[in-house]
């Protein structure tokens, strides 16, 4: 099974004969509604035998509209205060309805002219004259259900709900569906490598039927059958081989006058026998490299000039996952999602002062309990003790706030001493190297392999932070010649081919200790680098993927094979649930990732495959498949094909992509709005509040010591930039 479509009929959009229904006292409203992330829902609560969704001022919701046409919002809502609810329809008004408060739940309905409709996604806003103050909130109306259907006589009060529930066809009882007549289902799904759609289909009473399958994708009109249904069940399979890394939209609708039902309905794919686990991994190496991006190495971007000889061998000797992304685009949020397995929004280690909660539980922890010893070489004062990190380490070290070398030389040799010394017993370390952050300064042979020319320009080495940081502000202090730009784009390459020499020998040594066999070894970096492909440089100030793509890779000889990519869509949060699961650790019900063995071990986990990430709070964004979605703090979004620009050069509205729009609209709704980011996907669970879960924020008072080591790295915030002011 790659997609358990019963299991995720929430997402699906539902329609009846008229059009498409919303309960909104349920988990199936999230995907029209962006969650609840600024789009002005209060989540779900109890109104007298109704569960509702309120709002207080104004409400946003995106509804798909199959063609353009006059169209009526219909809805059943109790309101709270007397005024008028206006209708605003991409961007324009469309029409009021009247409020009085006292009447209890009412049935209301605003037309909409067919010159406000688009084809696709339909943008509306929800705004109310009125508020009152109702259990501490200041609310408008409580939203039962919504109906967005094209203008016409009928005036159906009430939506098409589909339980999954057990359904008896001949006497014989299956988990599935029931189709009214004229009723329709939409899924959206990304396709698989030899995929198929399977399902059944029967009639649950006396009649006739005819089930419409539609099969479409962005582009293309897609494929079409009708399939004759009767009172037995009937099993089919439809291939969908065609399709592989497609989004798709299947429709199922019901063309006849009796009632229909669907069961066991999956998407497939070619499965092999699981790789056995003949015992757990014994240790765990987590190598971060700090600001390495994907698309530097020739593993992920063919056209890279970088050599990186030593990554190169541990590719062809392990597992490489195609398209990783960070949950963050810079070092404190993204490596703490790494060593907590949580999201930026959950651990809230989002800004310059943010301190992670004593209550975040890190991996380190988990091995600490579990009987291993644990060390950490850290490169990076982001990762220190005075922000949090220094919980669950036998051996805790910051070479940036022990003011030490932070050589890849250095680290990588302390690393290894620790490592030997302590072989005989089961451990886990993490090393995090900073050789490739700036300020960049290879060594001259390094730097010669990528700019052996006489150089007598502007930059410099070790003033390499400070000036693209000015060269980032407005107005800018440096303005870089075409040879400045050569210059600085080779110091940093000379870097990573520096820092990989250092990686050999610290793999060879390993080799040396007898420790291949038995220690699963993870590479990744927390955040990419730009130099000026949107117009900046460095990070932590886009969400583009020269600073979300980055790298991850495994290897664990007899069990992680040799040689082998895969491509879903998986977050660098989810390497500890991965290590854990290797090396037979019980994963935390706290963590929020996956593990990622089954991939690797041919067992794959169920779909679907997305990453998600954040911009401290103005930016959310969803990867699946290669297709992305931006989503402004002001909720205006964008959309790239990465597939087809690999640049991002290319900004989409979606109007043309319809189908992979609805694709990323669903499911970043459906996460925005979970109230449990770890079964995010979940039908239910606990009751949507509005409040955002996650743990209690911490904030750590920036020092002048604090502040001089973070700006040493080239970490320039307001807040440190006070503080040295003054």
């Amino acid at each position: 099974t790659y997609e358990d479509l019963l299991a995720l009929v929430h997402l699906a959009d539902v329609y009846d004969s008229s059009g498409l229904g919303i309960d909104f006292g349920s988990t199936a409203r999230l995907k029209y509604t962006l969650g609840n992330w600024n789009s002005g829902w209060q989540g779900e609560s109890r109104e007298g035998n109704a569960q509702v969704s309120t709002f207080g001022k104004t409400a946003r919701l995106y509804l798909p509209a199959e063609t353009k046409q006059p169209m009526t919002l219909r809805f059943r809502a109790k309101p709270y205060a007397t005024g008028a609810l206006i209708l605003y329809v991409n961007g324009k008004t469309a029409g009021e309805a009247r409020l009085t408060a006292g009447e209890g739940f009412g049935n209301y309905q605003i037309e909409i002219s067919e010159a406000l409709i688009r084809k696709g996604e339909n943008s509306i806003m929800l705004r109310a004259t009125k508020t009152a103050q109702v259990r501490g909130k200041a609310r408008s109306l409580a939203l039962d259900w919504l109906r967005f259907e094209p203008s016409g006589d009928a005036a159906i009060y009430e939506i098409e709900r589909v339980p999954v529930e057990q359904v008896s066809v001949a006497g014989v009882e299956r988990r599935g569906i029931v189709l009214r007549p004229g009723s329709q289902i939409d899924w959206f799904a990304e396709v698989p490598k030899d995929g198929a759609l399977v399902f059944g289909s029967g009639l649950p009473a006396e009649g006739e039927s005819t089930l419409f399958l539609g099969i479409a994708r962005d582009g293309s009109e897609g494929s079409a059958q009708r399939l004759e249904v009767d009172g037995a069940w009937t099993d089919r399979a439809v291939s969908l081989g065609k399709l592989k890394g497609e989004i798709v939209r299947l429709r199922f609708k019901n063309e006849g006058e009796a009632e229909l039902a669907l069961s066991d309905l999956r998407i497939v794919r070619a499965a092999s026998e699981p790789r056995a686990i003949e015992e757990p991994a014994r240790n765990v190496v987590v190598l971060l490299i700090d600001t390495l991006r994907a698309s530097k190495l020739q593993t992920y971007y063919a056209k890279s000039r970088i050599e990186t000889p030593a990554i190169d061998a541990f590719v062809e000797q392990g597992t490489v996952f195609e398209r990783p992304q960070s949950p963050e685009n810079w070092t404190k949020p993204a490596v703490a999602s790494v060593l907590t397995s949580l999201h930026p929004a959950t651990h809230r280690t989002k800004q310059d002062a943010s301190k992670l909660p004593k209550s975040a539980l890190m991996l380190s922890e988990v091995y600490k309990k579990a009987g291993f010893k644990t060390a950490s070489f850290i490169a990076n004062g982001y990762v220190s003790n005075a922000f949090g990190f220094d919980q669950g380490w036998d051996h805790y070290t910051n070479y940036i706030r022990e003011q030490r070398n932070t050589n890849a030389s250095n680290v990588f040799g302390e690393a290894q001493a620790w490592i030997e010394k302590n072989k005989d017993g089961r451990f886990f370390a993490y090393i995090q190297t900073i050789d490739p952050h700036v300020p960049y300064d290879p060594p001259a042979k390094f730097l010669e392999m990528y700019d052996a020319k006489p150089y007598n320009g502007q930059v410099k080495n070790r003033r390499t932070h400070l000036m693209l940081d000015e060269a980032k502000k407005n107005p800018k202090k440096y303005k870089f010649t075409q040879r400045d730009k050569e210059r600085i784009e080779a110091l940093h390459d000379g870097e990573i081919s520096y820092h990989d020499e250092y990686f050999g020998r610290f793999l060879a040594k390993l080799t040396e200790l007898g420790l291949d066999e038995n220690t699963i070894i993870v590479v990744t970096s927390d955040h990419g680098e730009e130099f000026q492909e949107h117009g900046s440089w460095g990070h932590g100030h886009s969400v583009y993927q020269e600073l979300l793509h980055v790298p991850l890779m495994f290897r664990w000889p007899g069990v992680v094979p040799a040689n082998t990519r895969i491509g879903p869509v998986v977050s660098t949060m989810d390497i500890g649930p991965t290590v854990l699961e290797a090396t037979g650790v019980p994963i935390p019900e706290e963590f929020e990732g996956r593990s990622l063995l089954g991939f690797m071990r041919g067992d794959w986990p169920p779909g679907p495959y997305v990453a998600f990430s954040d911009f401290l709070d103005h930016r959310r964004v969803i990867r699946g498949g290669d297709w992305k979605m931006i989503i402004r703090g002001n909720l205006s979004q964008v959309m790239f094909d990465l597939r087809n620009d690999y640049w991002e050069k290319t900004e989409l509205d979606g109007s043309g992509q319809a189908i992979a729009q609805r694709y990323l609209r669903t499911l970043h709704g459906q996460f925005l709005g979970a109230s449990d980011r770890g079964h995010w996907l979940a039908a239910s669970g606990r009751p949507a509040t509005g409040k955002t879960p996650g743990l209690a924020e911490e904030k750590q008072e920036m020092t002048p010591e604090l502040c001089k080591q973070l700006v040493a790295l080239g970490y320039i915030s307001a807040e440190c930039d006070e503080v040295l002011k003054n």
